[in-house]
């Protein structure tokens, strides 16, 4: 079996596009968001939404500013790793994303519209198109993979990803997470009142829903280490929770197998894992389900956990790319990240996110990620000998 190790990365989002920039506003725990309005049955509001900065004339040639993100946060990821041309052009390349290129239809949608020529349905290019619009600028000709599983999307294509790697199928894989804003996602959730108005809070008491937020990441995954700092990318698990069409069982039954079988995958123990990088949607039942599983698979030994969406928002598919790299550039400089807006502890849960960076440089960490829909990945990285 072959090691996978972290060898690039790059991520946009709405703490901008400078890794050190980023981590320093994370270790202040600041974050930025802007406020969207929203019309709804004649009521007009706003709701928070964590927006790449910039781009404010995006609707102008939104398929032009979406591509310009995508394919400027892969360049600086490939130039981060090192690789050669001839090493690209071997690259297996991997696209997880919940929207896709939904943005892009919206637009056409409302243009056609206004023009008087709306039709009831638009033909999809089909999900590939994206990856092979990246894979045809970078001059990669491995093979291409558009995973789209909700909250999980970019997680799962970094499992498949390590994976295909460790039994040998692939040398490296560029593996990207990218989500944009689009009105579905936006108003769907605040249909169902599941946007947080008043600042993110997982895991608190008072926690109303999630706020939303766009951004791109994408990583290296290679056999090959380009510093004794590269985290290596033990492996998962993935599985699905059927318990219902959107949620999961709120005993958490699902997503304690997924961690203890991710456990397993990696040859670890349970007591290895040395800090969680929860999913952490904010959402009531979200949160109690997710700590429900942890608990039943860690019991009394629940090592210390966090969420990153109060930094940038639930970049729905994209998180699983994005949140790896913040974390693991975070245990770099030394801390693993508090958790913002935790305040008062919920009796239900009865447990409390870091609410203080952890110093942190050398770990072993567990991602969670639980979708929309009942999907549910776990993986393990480290950067201990």
């Amino acid at each position: 079996m072959n090691d996978v190790f972290i060898r690039g990365k790059a991520v946009t989002c709405s703490l901008g596009d400078n890794i050190d920039g980023i981590i320093a506003h994370i270790r202040n725990k600041e974050c930025k968001t802007t406020e969207l309005p929203i019309s709804i049955a004649s009521l007009n509001y706003t709701r928070p939404y964590y927006r790449i900065p910039g781009g404010e004339d995006r609707n102008s040639d939104l398929e032009g500013y979406f591509y310009d993100v995508l394919q400027n946060t892969v360049s600086r990821a490939i130039a981060d790793s090192g690789l050669s041309e001839e090493e690209i052009r071997q690259s297996a390349l991997f696209f997880g994303s919940t929207s896709i290129d939904m943005p892009m239809f919206e637009i056409t949608y409302r243009r056609d519209g206004e023009n008087g020529t709306k039709k009831l349905s638009y033909e999809s290019p089909g999900y590939g198109k994206i990856a092979a619009i990246v894979a045809e600028r970078f001059n990669i000709s491995g093979p291409c993979y558009t995973l789209t599983t909700a909250c999980t999307s970019s997680a799962n294509c970094l499992l498949y990803a390590s994976s295909m790697i460790r039994v040998g199928q692939i040398e490296r894989a560029i593996v990207i997470g990218y989500d944009l804003f689009n009105e579905v996602g936006f108003y769907g959730f605040e249909s169902m009142k599941l946007i947080e108005p008043f600042g993110y809070k997982p895991f608190d008491k008072k926690r109303i829903g999630i706020i939303m937020g766009e951004g791109c990441g994408a990583v290296v995954l290679d056999r090959k280490q380009k510093t004794p700092d590269d985290f290596r990318f033990l492996g998962g698990s993935n599985a699905c929770d059927t318990f219902n069409v959107t949620t999961h069982n709120v005993e958490g039954d699902d997503i304690a197998f997924v961690i203890r079988d991710a456990v397993k995958n990696c040859d670890l123990a349970i007591q290895d894992i040395d800090a969680v990088k929860a999913h952490a949607t904010g959402s009531p039942a979200n949160d109690i389900t997710e700590f429900n599983g942890m608990k039943m698979a860690f019991g009394g030994s629940l090592p210390p956990f966090t969420g990153l969406k109060p930094y940038i928002g639930h970049t729905v598919g994209a998180c699983g790319v994005i949140e790896l790299i913040i974390a693991t550039e975070c245990i770099k400089r030394g801390f693993f990240p508090a958790t913002p807006g935790f305040a008062e502890v919920d009796e239900e849960i009865n447990a409390r996110p870091l609410t203080e960076p952890l110093e942190m440089s050398r770990a072993t960490v567990m991602f969670n990620y639980f979708g929309f829909g009942g999907n549910c990945t776990s993986y393990i990285v480290t950067n201990k000998e």
